[in-house]
């Protein structure tokens, strides 16, 4: 009897047993898919966090190189200007310069008008200058080529007007060469300068160049052919100015 109820007990546990895998298979296989679901899931999320760290340090890399080529451009930006202003600078100090040197030559020539109408009245009063060459120059150029600077002077008392014509002759002994004028022509109140070029015959060097002035009163000076010294100052005060004889009208 104990045998037969044993066994009759065993077979019960069995049979309970067995219905409860049978009811829970469902739910073990969910576990199992829910399992597989969220490695599967943990895995394409780390695979695509991978992915974006990668582009964003890419990214960053071509971000910083922009940066750099920016700073580049500004830095030559700025010296650009910096030169630029620099520049600006000079040309204002320049400008201000030459200003200033205008303004001053400015005033040294209305001083200079100033003293030489002084002069012209002074002279006027004491009986005036006759017609006379107040100074030649003549400047060696290249090729032989020379330039020539007649400067005529005349003060009337009446303020007569001198006119006429003016011819200049390079001599070395008994040989005279007359040096061809731009214009020989003169017609001034006061002072007028006559400037023009000549070409040296080659081999020719003129011991004296001779100044002829045709008008009411004939003219003549000559000149060593030599480089004369150069005048350093004008008189500065009227006792200086020389005495003139009385024969101008």
């Amino acid at each position: 009897m104990q045998n037969t109820d044993s066994n009759i007990t065993s077979q019960q546990t069995e049979h309970k047993k067995q219905p409860f895998l049978s009811k829970n298979t469902p739910l073990a296989i969910g576990a199992a898919i829910l399992v597989l679901g969220s490695g599967v899931l943990g895995y394409t999320v780390g695979h695509r966090q991978g992915l974006t760290v990668v582009g964003f340090d890419a990214d960053a890399e071509q971000l910083v190189d922009v940066v750099q080529k920016q700073k580049a451009s500004l830095e030559g930006l700025n010296k650009s200007l910096n030169t630029a202003v620099q520049e600006r600078d000079v040309a204002v100090s320049n400008s201000n310069d030459l200003y200033k040197a205008l303004n001053q030559a400015r005033e040294d020539k209305a001083q200079n008008d100033s003293m030489s109408l002084t002069y012209r009245e002074v002279l006027r009063q004491r009986g005036g200058l006759s017609l006379t060459v107040q100074n030649l120059g003549v400047k060696s150029l290249p090729e032989n080529a020379y330039e020539y600077q007649v400067d005529l002077v005349q003060v009337s008392p009446g303020k007569r007007r001198a006119s006429g014509s003016v011819e200049i002759r390079l001599i070395r002994g008994t040989e005279v060469l007359v040096v061809p004028l731009e214009d020989n022509q003169f017609n001034f109140e006061d002072y007028e300068r006559l400037t023009g070029r000549w070409t040296m015959p080659k081999g020719f060097v003129p011991q004296f160049i001779e100044v002829r002035l045709t008008g009411a009163t004939p003219v003549i000076k000559r000149f060593s052919w030599a480089r004369g010294a150069a005048v350093e100052a004008p008189s500065a005060f009227i006792a200086e100015i020389p005495q003139a004889e009385a024969n101008a009208q």
